[in-house]
Order: C-alpha cells, then structure tokens, then sequence
C-alpha cells in the first residue's frame, strides 16, 4: 500500500511541477498571461514656425497670383521666380526690380503716377495683354496734344542725347498735355509698369520725314511691335478717322497709317543714359532684334 501511495505521490507531484512550468512560461492563452510590449515614444514631427508659415503662404499667394512671371499689388510691379520668391536689385529685361522687389522707373513720382493709373484702369481678371491695351488706351486718352513749335530743344531728348522717357512721362501724366514724344514716353512706361518690354522711341515717319515719337515693345521671341498712341488721337480729333495702332508689326502700323516709321537712335542706347541719370544700375543688352 506504501508502494502505491508512493507512485501516487509522485504522479501527483510531476503533474504539478509540469504545470507549474507552463503557466510560468507563458504558453496559455489565458486572458492577462502574455506579456505587454514596452510603449515607445513617437518621434516629433518637425514643424515650422510662425515666421516660416507665413514666408510660405505669401509665397504660394504670389504663385497664384502671378501673371507670366509678374504680380501687381496695387498699382505697383513686382517680378516672382519660379519658387514664388520677388526677385530684388535685379533687371527682367529693361525692368529694374529694387531691393524690395518693386519695379522702379528710378523716379518715385512717376513711380506713384503709374500705380495710380494702373489702379484705375486694370482689375485682377484681366490678362497681361488686356492690361496693355488699357495703358494705351488711358494715354490715348487721358493727354491733349499740345504743340510745342519747331523748337529744337522740344526734340533733343527724344533724339537720344538723354534718356527722356522719365521726364516726359512725369510731365504728360502730371499735367495732361504733351506731343508724340509725351504720349510715346506715358505709354512705354505704363507698359513698363504692367510688365512689358517697352521703350520710347524716335525718328522720322512719313515722306516728308516728320520728327515723332512712338513706342516699340519687345516680347519674348524677340520680335518688336509697334505702338503709336498719338498719331491714333490725332487722326480721331482732328480728322475723326478711326484707327487701331496698338501693338502692330512694323509693316502693320505703315499700312495702317500710310507712312513709314524710321528709327533714327537705339532706344536701348538711351535707355542706358536714363538709368545713369537716375541712379539705376545699367541694364545689359536688350533682346531687341
């Protein structure tokens, strides 16, 4: 009976210690017997700050906002690159953007003169190309031909021995009046001020080769397109003919016109003078063709 007792006892005792191992080792599955990982803290997610979220909305609002690579805010021109940032103390072309990024014709007055005529005739839902043929329009109309005699010195700047488009521009869109030289030099710095290749031209036109002024604008291929929004008013006022002398090829404005356009100076050549004489850096060569 010992004997059984005994095998008994250590059957007994076998069967426990068995147990006792499997519940130690872990290999139930009862609810509460495996053990729970260790949490792990997530990494931070970099952000950035206030300064640097703001540099970044302005820079997609000027991306949204921008026209071939230029923006207007209020009246005034501002150039954007491809990242969306204001290209500063640089040249677009005959376009001189300063420190701050805004375009500047290197004269404050005409500066604020422009903006305001931009205001008044461009909105945002307006193409580039819509623009422009606002600022002729306003030239076209909003300067009163007035005559300044055969006196030489009313042609001197225009024939390139100074930059004259500044001076004049100032004048006409100050007092309202002018002759070709005044309507040519508001117009080419209007367009300036819309973001266009502009410049304020002079030579001979007609048979009998006739001192004026007009305006040539270069795109982006190179080719040059011819303006003249005087001659435009004068054959409206004075022989109530109607033409369209905006934007035409040279051979397109001489047929409109029946006369003959002569560039007798580079408007380049005297573009460079008038960043001299107001302390702007000198443009390189223009793309002129």
């Amino acid at each position: 009976m010992r004997q059984r007792f005994g095998r008994h006892f250590l059957g007994a005792a076998l069967a426990i210690l068995i147990l006792a191992c499997l519940c130690g080792c872990g290999v139930s599955t009862g609810a509460g017997l495996d053990p729970t990982p260790a949490a792990t803290t997530p990494e931070p997610t970099p952000t950035q700050s206030p300064e640097e979220d703001t540099a970044q909305q302005e820079r997609e609002a000027r991306l949204a906002a921008q026209k071939d690579g230029f923006l207007l805010d209020k009246g005034y021109l501002y150039a954007v690159d491809e990242a969306g940032e204001l290209r500063s103390n640089t040249y677009v072309g005959v376009l001189y953007f300063r420190e701050d990024g805004r375009y500047t014709s290197g004269s404050e007055e005409l500066d604020r003169m422009v903006a305001g005529a931009i205001r008044k005739s461009t909105d945002e839902k307006m193409t580039r190309m819509d623009m422009l043929r606002a600022m002729y329009e306003y030239t076209r109309d909003h300067i009163k031909y007035v005559g300044f005699g055969n006196h030489e010195d009313s042609y001197k700047a225009a024939h390139g021995k100074d930059g004259w488009m500044v001076e004049s521009a100032t004048y006409a869109l100050e007092n309202g009046t002018g002759n070709c030289y005044h309507f040519a030099a508001t117009f080419a710095a209007l367009a300036r001020g819309v973001g266009f290749q502009a410049y304020a031209a002079s030579g001979l036109i007609g048979s009998e080769d006739q001192e004026h002024g007009w305006v040539e604008i270069v795109d982006d291929s190179g080719e040059v397109w011819y303006s003249d929004p005087e001659t435009e008013y004068a054959r409206s006022y004075w022989m109530n003919q109607k033409y369209d002398l905006f934007y035409k090829s040279k051979d397109e404005i001489g047929s409109v016109t029946g006369i003959g356009y002569l560039e007798l100076t580079d408007p380049f050549e005297a573009e460079r003078k008038e960043a001299e004489a107001y302390g702007r850096p000198l443009p390189s060569p223009a793309p002129k063709t």
